[in-house]
Formats: structure tokens, C-alpha cells, sequence
């Protein structure tokens, strides 16, 4: 694993006592044009990079749990870019528009924000999801759930104020 080692020295700062308010890791390797996935779709390099982020992700979380100090945590995911929704000829996708984030930790509200995308069987490896969220709603929902900034400071770093996505809290 890449991200693996990357958590653990995050989390021994956490559980040192850091006061870094933001930690950045990287997993790269998403960018799979050709051998995304093998002929039947459910293996291969990207099934290999979601193993990855999930193991390194429940590893991560669980260290933080035995320190007592998984409560201070909030993770989130993002990409550069998206990917296009079928298969190329070569079995990958290309650059698209739309890319999920996954948030974790003690404090997010469980489930699955937004709704399934619905493929139609017309559908080309040139096509793309149109995404659900402007990704600075979600910076915004971070930034004043988990930071508490005011909306003056969060509207001036994101250059305008976008509307907040539920992250934090009981669902």
C-alpha cells in the first residue's frame, strides 16, 4: 500500500498531540486509461486501488480509536478529476466531469449523499455523469460543520457562497 504508511504517520502525529488543523496524503494511480478493469469488470487495477483506500481508510480509523483520538478526525477524498461512466475499448475510462468523495469518521452522518446515477444503455465511453454537487459545496459544508468558520471567511476563500451539503451529524 501507498496510502497506508502515509495514515500511520498521520496518526501518530494526531495521537501525539499535533495541532496541524489539515493533513493531506495522496493514493495516486486513478488516472487508468487502458486495464482499469479485467474482462469481467469486477477485478482488476481499480478494484486493487478501492481495496487500497478501503483497507488503508478502516486501519487508519482504527488506530485513531485505540489512541482515543478518532473523535478529532474528519477525512475526505477528492480528485483532480473525474472519469468518464463505460469502458473505452481498451478497458478504462478517460477524464470526465463527475468523481465521488467519501468522508469518514466518527462524527459523519452515515449513508450515501445524492442520488444513483442512472446509465442508459445508449450510452457511450464518451459520455459523462453530470456531477451532483459543485465541489465548493462541499469544501463550504466542511469548513463550517467540522471548522465552524463564519461565512464571511469560507465565502472569501472559495470565492462565493454555495449552498451546504449535510456531512456532519446523526442522520
Amino acid at each position: 500500500s501507498q496510502l497506508g504508511p502515509q495514515l500511520k504517520v498521520v496518526s501518530k502525529l494526531i495521537a501525539g498531540g499535533s495541532r496541524t488543523p489539515v493533513y493531506m496524503v495522496k493514493l495516486g494511480g486513478f488516472d487508468t486509461h487502458d486495464a482499469q478493469v479485467e474482462e469481467n469488470h469486477s477485478e482488476g487495477e481499480h478494484a486493487i486501488l478501492l481495496r487500497d483506500l478501503n483497507d488503508s481508510i478502516s486501519s487508519f480509523m482504527k488506530d485513531l480509536e485505540y489512541h482515543g483520538v478518532a473523535d478529532k478526525v474528519l477525512g475526505m477524498t477528492f480528485s483532480e478529476f473525474g472519469r468518464t461512466i463505460l469502458s473505452n475499448a481498451s478497458n478504462g475510462t478517460d477524464h470526465g466531469t463527475a468523481a465521488p468523495m467519501f468522508f469518514f469518521g466518527n462524527a459523519v452522518r452515515g449513508g450515501v449523499v445524492g442520488d444513483n446515477p442512472i446509465i442508459d444503455r445508449s450510452m457511450s465511453y464518451e459520455d459523462n455523469l453530470p456531477h451532483q454537487f459543485e465541489f465548493r459545496q462541499l469544501y463550504q459544508s466542511v469548513l463550517d460543520q467540522w471548522f465552524g468558520l463564519e461565512s464571511s471567511s469560507i465565502n472569501q476563500v472559495l470565492f462565493g457562497e454555495f449552498d451546504t451539503v449535510d456531512i456532519i451529524g446523526d442522520p
